[in-house]
């Protein structure tokens, strides 16, 4: 039977459809994404969880989430808990640093990228590790007044700074008005812990009701019957591995009641398959509800194990895995990759983790993006693991991607008992069957 105007999702206005209809097909035509498990009829009120693991994420998942059908929006349009620093002005004039995105950042000043986020319902969040020295101190002046950077930050940082040119008598003023010339000092994440013990006090209880304030906007539209999307992580994961939920999820579930709906989603890529076109896989786990861990220890832990659960382990993280592993010099067949790959495939299938069904199968293109990537020479029709070494997790370069995969896999391996141990994966920060992996051990059900 066909839904009713009550049943349907409520429709935005012209203008703001026709922009998600074709925002919708523009990602679509950037990406080729593999989506399952979306109930047809999702709770109205419900809060959604996914992973974070490139800027990316948040179109795609606008995609899988509102599920255009024509000149429909059948799916759900969620209100997105977004960073802050999108709401302010100028913020993509400073994020689009690459020469490619020259022409773009041009006439970024002209992008009215406010209305859009409107449009999105997206709403900021103030995220205290993300928070640099110059936009704490921006925050100071602006709550608690001007005053010497002698009374507000700790013995450590201030003499770093008097090394540099700063004079001892200077202002938080002052020192904002050279930001450019200090930028690497003032920079970076955690600026809250360059203060002394005094203005930390002091400021504490300022990011605490604006966070609340924050809050506040996304359990209103939980109490009014709408969705609410967020990535527990807080922020892009920055080596791959999934990090210990934040407090935000178990904050709106507590205020929303034991009767929430919560739905954990899992967003992973496969780069190495020879596509042109990169390849995302989305598929949304089962419902459970808030009140099922009325303990926030075991609410992290079940939104982290379903966000594994639901996230496609595809042919670039297993791979990855055994380049990676392989000793320099080591040679291998794509044959022989491909078996190694399908065993572990069904190890980890067998264990209650989803793994693309094609992942042992285009092996030579695979390993010639690896090759590409500098982990791998070829010789004749062997493979050579080279003499690189493991490069840091990221997104920037082809093998550090590989180890970002790899750290991905560890996440979610964790959950299958024996595996870490069988393939040489490291257990990794955060393991929800553990809590932290000196906490105490406890399992994850669902009914």
């Amino acid at each position: 039977m066909p839904a009713t105007d009550d049943e349907r999702p409520s429709q935005p206005g012209p203008a703001a459809l026709a922009f998600l209809l074709a925002f919708d097909r523009i990602v679509r035509g950037l990406f080729a994404i593999e989506e399952s498990g979306l109930p047809e009829e999702l709770p109205r009120s419900c809060l959604i969880v996914a992973n974070h693991r490139r800027d990316a994420d948040i179109p795609i998942l606008g995609a899988f989430l509102g599920r255009a059908r024509g000149a429909r929006i059948t799916g759900v349009l969620p209100h997105f808990v977004a960073r802050e620093d999108l709401f302010e002005r100028g913020f993509l004039w400073h994020y689009w640093r690459s020469p490619w995105l020259f022409l773009p950042r041009l006439i970024s000043p002209v992008i009215p990228l406010s209305r859009i986020m409107k449009v999105f319902k997206a709403h900021p969040i103030h995220r205290i590790p993300e928070q640099s020295l110059e936009i704490v101190l921006r925050d100071i002046r602006h709550y608690l007044g001007d005053a010497r950077l002698s009374e507000v930050l700790n013995c450590c940082w201030l003499e770093r700074l008097t090394a540099a040119g700063v004079g001892t008598d200077w202002t938080i003023a002052r020192l904002l008005g050279h930001a450019r010339q200090y930028a690497t000092l003032i920079g970076g994440g955690w600026g809250h812990r360059r203060l002394n013990l005094e203005t930390f006090r002091r400021f504490k209880p300022v990011e605490r009701r604006r966070i609340a304030a924050h809050l506040a906007v996304f359990e209103a539209a939980l109490g009014g019957g709408e969705a609410v999307m967020l990535a527990p992580e807080g922020a892009n994961s920055p080596d791959g591995h999934l990090q210990r939920p934040r407090a935000g999820a178990w904050r709106l579930a507590r205020a929303a009641g034991d009767d929430l709906p919560v739905l954990a989603v899992g967003l992973s890529y496969d780069p190495s398959g020879g596509r042109r076109r990169s390849r995302v896989f989305v598929h949304a786990g089962p419902v459970f509800s808030a009140g099922d861990f009325p303990h926030r220890r075991g609410f992290d832990a079940a939104v982290a194990a379903g966000i594994l659960r639901a996230t496609t382990l595809t042919g670039s993280h297993l791979a990855a895995l055994h380049v990676l592993r392989a000793s320099p010099g080591e040679t291998f067949t794509s044959a022989g990759m491909a078996a190694r790959v399908g065993e572990m495939a069904r190890t980890l299938s067998q264990g209650g983790l989803r793994v693309a069904p094609d992942a042992a199968q285009d092996m030579p293109a695979r390993l010639a993006w690896f090759e590409r990537a500098g982990l791998l020479a070829r010789s004749h029709a062997e493979w050579r693991r080279s003499e690189m070494a493991e490069p840091q997790p990221g997104w920037h370069g082809r093998a550090a991607l590989a180890v970002f995969l790899r750290n991905e896999l560890a996440s979610a391996a964790s959950l299958v008992p024996g595996a870490s141990e069988q393939y040489g994966l490291a257990l990794p920060p955060y393991a929800p069957w553990r809590g932290r992996l000196r906490g105490t051990t406890y399992s994850i059900c669902y009914s």
